[in-house]
């Protein structure tokens, strides 16, 4: 009896393990474990603090903080349940290896028991670890295309001139410029705008890094835009050469006229630039004097240079030594006009001849001709000199004007006795 009953246990038991294989064979007919691939499965940094609170920053080499493909293997019926989404990969900062790499650890947010095996293209993230170098750049305007004809681009501003930028050593390094550009082409009036602030290297490359950071990405720009006009350039001297020498011809500039830039407003009203007496000082000199003399000195208010190649004038003043020279004159040449109504006139002490002696340039003491020269005594003028409303008789000391040009003087007068008398009725 005890063994019939033993062996219906172990009928039982043996009975259990074939019906659960059974069952095991009919589960996995009808529920198989299957894979399934995924692709660009993006790979979670942490702990990346470690790195920048140390003063470093990192960069992730070769892409592989996304990983290629995931292989997925699971039961038919979780995994067609599974997405991408599900999937989570991540990278701890804190397990940096010597070689500044770090294991992909890969899970699933959803059926985690369930999920039999999961595996990735590749299995660590590869990074670059350098220090953090921060720089400051001055700000540097770039002006592109050209205003409209007539005008000038002015003074040129930023609401801030410089800009801080950070980021790996080995970039930052390469930075040397901080610039932006504007568009002034065609335009004839003040421009307020913002402008993106580029970074460039030594030979003028683009610089975009998403490592390098600013403390400011972009900054307002005001441009002044002027109007032009061409104004005639007047100098005047001050001072007297050396006894002897003499001032002559007009005054030699290397330009006469320059173009300033202003509000129309402004430039309307001006018409030429005055250069004062006091710049250009000839005392005592006895040869041509040059000098140079700084246009911007005396631009009216509120007006520019538009070519600052026409600052500096290089300004000469011809001086040349005097001659004197005497010539005979008739005394014949010699006559009375304007003599009042009802009065002769005469004069004496000349003779058949004179001479007078003249003083000036050589070139203009050596055009005269003593044939040429006639003495008058204007007794008109000379009334109005002695301040006479009526003529008086008598014997008067007059000076002959022989009508010299305004560079050439009588080194003396020449004097004669004029006898002015009624006539007789």
């Amino acid at each position: 009896m005890k063994n019939k009953i033993r062996f219906n246990i172990s009928l039982k038991i043996i009975s259990v393990f074939f019906a659960f294989l059974l069952w095991m064979v009919v589960n996995n007919m009808n529920n198989p474990t299957v894979d399934k691939t995924f692709r660009d499965i993006p790979v979670k940094l942490l702990n990346t603090e470690l790195i920048t609170d140390s003063g470093q920053v990192y960069e992730v080499l070769d892409d592989t903080d996304v990983i290629d493909t995931v292989t997925i293997w699971a039961p038919r019926s979780i995994i067609s349940s599974l997405n991408a989404s599900n999937i989570v990969a991540t990278a701890d900062v804190s397990e940096l290896s010597s070689l500044d790499t770090i294991s992909i650890k890969l899970s699933t947010n959803l059926y985690t028991n369930d999920v039999e095996s999961i595996k990735g293209s590749i299995d660590t993230v590869k990074l670059n670890i350098e220090n953090k170098r921060t720089k400051t750049l001055a700000l540097k305007t770039t002006l592109l295309g050209e205003v409209e004809t007539g005008y000038l681009v002015g003074e040129v501003t930023t609401e801030q001139n410089l800009v801080r930028i950070s980021g790996p050593d080995s970039i930052v390094s390469q930075i040397t410029k901080a610039t932006v550009e504007v568009d002034v082409a065609g335009f004839t009036s003040d421009i307020g705008t913002n402008a993106e602030i580029r970074l460039y290297d030594a030979d003028d490359n683009l610089i975009q890094d998403s490592r390098v950071t600013q403390n400011i990405k972009s900054v307002g720009v005001k441009i002044n835009i002027y109007e032009t006009a061409e104004v005639p350039v007047h100098f005047n001297v001050t001072g007297t050469p050396q006894a002897g020498y003499r001032e002559y011809g007009e005054i030699e500039s290397s330009i006469e006229s320059v173009t300033l830039a202003g509000k129309s407003s402004v430039l309307r009203n001006i018409n030429s630039i005055e250069i004062p007496a006091e710049a250009i000082d000839i005392s005592g000199q006895n040869e041509d004097y040059t000098t140079e003399v700084d246009i911007r000195n005396y631009l009216p208010e509120n007006t520019y240079l538009a070519d600052s190649a026409q600052a500096k004038v290089t300004v000469t003043i011809h001086i040349q030594q005097e001659i004197s020279r005497k010539l005979e004159i008739s005394g014949e040449k010699v006559r009375v006009t304007n003599i009042p109504e009802g009065f002769r006139a005469s004069i004496s002490e000349l003779g058949e001849s004179f001479d007078i002696e003249v003083i000036g340039l050589s070139s203009d003491v050596s055009a005269l001709r003593a044939g040429d020269i006639e003495g008058t005594v204007d007794i008109t003028a000379w009334m109005a000199e002695e301040e006479m409303t009526e003529p008086v008789e008598g014997y008067y000391q007059v000076e002959v004007d022989f009508g010299l040009p305004d560079n050439i003087r009588m080194v003396e007068p020449v004097m004669v006795t004029m006898h002015l008398s009624k006539m007789e009725e």
